[in-house]
């Protein structure tokens, strides 16, 4: 659940220096790049902004995002993987194809093949 409580506060370091058109209202933009911060996704986003009367796609957010060059605060931590286990057919046989991220740096981690799957091997 994203922590709104963060909205109420005034950021005055955003910089907008891409915004030309003047089509959004600063406040606006200012918003929307708030709910992306705090864990709204892009479409809750652009929802949250139709409240205010403020008609923008998830894509326009996801503009506002790419433009400003910011990101949400990241809440893994250095001891986790992102992993994924595939069921694959090899000559008529089913073996279990486990692959691993680095969320840091986003390497691929070695990947493994096995004929059976259990939690010991998904650990």
């Amino acid at each position: 659940m994203p922590e709104f409580g963060r909205l109420s506060e005034r950021i005055t370091w955003i910089d907008l220096p891409f915004v030309e058109r003047g089509r959004t209202p600063r406040w606006a933009i200012e918003l929307g790049l708030r709910c992306h911060l705090v864990g709204m996704s892009l479409r809750e986003g652009s929802k949250h902004l139709e409240l205010f009367g403020i008609d923008r796609s998830y894509v326009a957010v996801h503009n506002w995002v790419h433009k400003a060059n910011l990101q949400p605060i990241s809440t893994v931590s250095e001891n986790q993987l992102a992993a994924d286990e595939k069921m694959i057919r090899l000559h008529g046989q089913q073996f279990w194809l486990y692959g691993a991220v680095d969320p840091q740096t986003n390497g691929i981690l070695p990947v493994s093949l096995f004929p059976t799957t259990n939690k010991q091997t998904t650990r």
